[in-house]
């Protein structure tokens, strides 16, 4: 009787690339899919009502007709500048809190300065959103504010 060993068709060395490969590809699915249900259970990137962003209001000028929601768009696009500011305002600021924290020599009160420059910064462009909203808002009739009450509460998530 002689042994004759059936060589693989594979090598062990093509079968270890082939398992690193199939666990990169694991990792990945699974990452996805938990990223997807963190992002729903938490409320995606910017959860929040009407002033986040102005989303809610892109998204109800898609209701609206064409002429009325051009309007709308045109007011967005017209604050625009104004809320770029203030992001700026916040990149500064937090950079601003950074340098204050990582500075040689720690200095207490450069820091708090620094925390309430951020909190003035954040302020800043919460009011600028506000005010947006409500230029939008004002430019509707009194039956498109009467959609957009709607419009919003059929989107508010239940708590």
């Amino acid at each position: 009787m002689s042994s004759t060993a059936q060589s693989s068709r594979f090598s062990p060395r093509f079968l270890r690339w082939l398992l690193i490969g199939s666990l990169a590809l694991n990792v990945l699915v699974i990452g996805t899919v938990a990223s997807a249900l963190c992002i729903a259970r938490f409320g995606g990137p910017h959860p929040g009502g009407a002033f986040k962003g102005g989303v809610p209001l892109i998204g109800f000028a898609r209701v609206l007709p064409r002429e009325r929601a051009d309007i709308v768009r045109q007011k967005l696009a017209d604050a625009e500048p104004k809320l770029e500011a203030a992001r700026r305002g916040i990149r500064d600021a937090r950079a601003a809190v950074r340098d204050a924290l990582s500075g040689e020599g720690f200095d207490q009160a450069k820091f708090s300065a620094a925390l309430d420059g951020l909190v003035s910064a954040e302020t800043n462009e919460a009011r600028a959103k506000t005010a947006r909203f409500s230029e939008v808002v004002g430019a509707l009739s009194a039956e498109e504010r009467r959609q957009l009450h709607e419009w919003l509460d059929s989107r508010r998530p239940i708590r």
